[in-house]
């Protein structure tokens, strides 16, 4: 009996050991790049919306006030990078709003310029773009994604920077 206590401790320890060991290289492998990329991770969430128990469009979604605060909290608006990946894109026309508004300008981000080498959780069939919107006095900021023909949406929330 003592064996097998000793045994099942043993095997424990090797399990807690190796599992702290493979987050602590996953992690210094992400934050040995850039230090822009390191930033848009921490702010960047992903929504997805589901029809039919199927996943039909992903948004991935980084608040750039928050990442560079010098160059993108200057002239009162909120930015985006938003990713989309729409599985069936002749099927559907989708809506993105933060706060229930439009936004006020889209850029396509193309995959030579540098802002795009630094997207986190990049999908590389995902179109993405440089958004922005309006300032908003909320604290909560929620990007909102429908789907205009079946109404079925995603919204991702940040904390206004």
């Amino acid at each position: 009996m003592k064996n097998k206590n000793k045994y099942i401790l043993a095997s424990s320890l090797f399990v807690v050991t190796s599992l702290f060991t493979a987050c602590s290289q996953s992690a210094s492998s992400v934050l040995d790049k850039d230090p822009i990329y390191a930033q848009n991770l921490q702010y960047t969430k992903i929504g997805k919306i589901i029809q039919n128990d199927e996943v039909s469009a992903i948004l991935n979604v980084t608040y750039l006030n928050s990442v560079d605060k010098k160059k993108y909290n200057t002239n009162n608006k909120q930015y985006f990078i938003i990713g989309t990946y729409i599985i069936d894109e002749n099927d559907s026309k989708y809506e993105l709003q933060m706060n229930g508004q439009n936004y006020i300008s889209s850029q396509e981000i193309k995959k030579d310029d540098d802002l795009y080498k630094n997207i986190a959780s990049k999908n590389h069939w995902g179109k993405y773009q440089l958004v922005s919107f309006s300032n908003t006095k909320d604290n909560n900021i929620n990007i909102s994604y429908t789907d205009l023909k079946s109404k079925k949406n995603t919204i991702v929330t940040f904390i206004k920077e």
